[in-house]
C-alpha cells in the first residue's frame, strides 16, 4: 500500500480596497475587495509519490456569497460544474450555476482567474464581497488526478462585524466523489452511475487506514 502526501497550499487573504455599488441596493452594503493569492508548493522531492511529468492546475475560479451557503459543503453531492472543474478543469458549467445562483440572490460576483502550468507557483485574483455576501470559495483543478481540486471553502471574511484586513489559511485537496479511481494521481478516469459525498482527500486516506486520524 503506498503512502500518499496530499498536496495543499497556503492562501493569501488581503484586503484590496473597498467602493460603493454600481446599482442601488437595499441599504447602502459597501462593497470590500480583496486580493486571494494561492501560492502551490507541489514538487516532487517534497511529493515523490506518483508524481506526474505534466502536473498543474486549472484556472482558478470562484464566488462570494452567503455565509450560509451550502455549495461545495463537504459531505453534499457535487453539481454538474464541480464535476467538470474537478475531472477536466472546465469552468463553463461552473460558472452558469454560479450565475444562476447569484441571480437567485445567493452570492453577489463570480470570478475566473488564470491556470498554473506547474505544481509550484501563485494563482491571484481579486473579488468582491459586502456584509450580505461576505464568505468566498475558490477551487482549481490538480492535475492529472481522477477528479481531485484544492479549494478554500465559505471563508468568511466578515468578523466582529468587520472586514478583516488579512489571513491565511490552508486550501485543502478535495475529491469530487464523480470517478471511482483508486485513491491516486495516476488513476484513470471511471465514471460513478451514483456521484458520492465531497470529502477531502486526507478524510478518505482516513477510511482507507492509509493516514492516522
Amino acid at each position: 500500500m503506498k503512502k500518499i502526501l496530499i498536496p495543499s497550499c497556503m492562501v493569501l487573504i488581503a484586503y484590496f480596497g473597498s467602493c460603493k455599488p454600481d446599482e442601488p441596493a437595499e441599504r447602502e452594503l459597501l462593497i470590500a475587495k480583496y486580493r486571494v493569492t494561492f501560492n502551490f508548493k507541489w514538487n516532487a522531492q517534497d511529493f515523490p509519490t506518483d508524481y506526474p511529468s505534466n502536473a498543474h492546475f486549472s484556472k482558478l475560479i470562484g464566488w462570494s456569497h452567503k455565509p450560509s451557503s451550502e455549495f461545495f459543503k463537504v459531505g453534499s453531492i457535487a453539481s454538474e460544474g464541480i464535476k467538470n472543474m474537478a475531472e477536466v478543469g472546465s469552468t463553463e458549467k461552473l460558472t452558469d450555476e454560479f450565475t444562476t445562483k447569484i441571480e437567485a440572490n445567493e452570492g453577489l460576483k463570480n470570478i475566473i482567474g488564470n491556470g498554473l502550468g506547474s505544481g509550484v507557483g501563485e494563482l491571484s485574483v481579486t473579488l468582491d464581497v459586502n456584509e450580505k455576501f461576505s464568505s468566498i470559495t475558490l477551487a482549481t483543478m490538480l492535475a492529472p488526478s481522477p477528479d481531485w481540486y484544492v479549494a478554500i471553502i465559505n471563508q468568511n471574511l466578515l468578523e466582529n462585524g468587520e472586514f478583516i484586513d488579512e489571513k491565511t489559511v490552508d486550501a485543502l485537496t478535495y475529491d469530487a466523489g464523480t470517478d471511482r479511481g483508486e485513491i491516486s494521481l495516476l488513476a484513470m478516469h471511471q465514471q460513478f452511475l451514483k456521484y458520492r459525498y465531497l470529502l477531502s482527500i486526507r478524510h478518505l486516506l482516513v477510511m482507507e487506514k492509509r493516514l492516522p486520524q
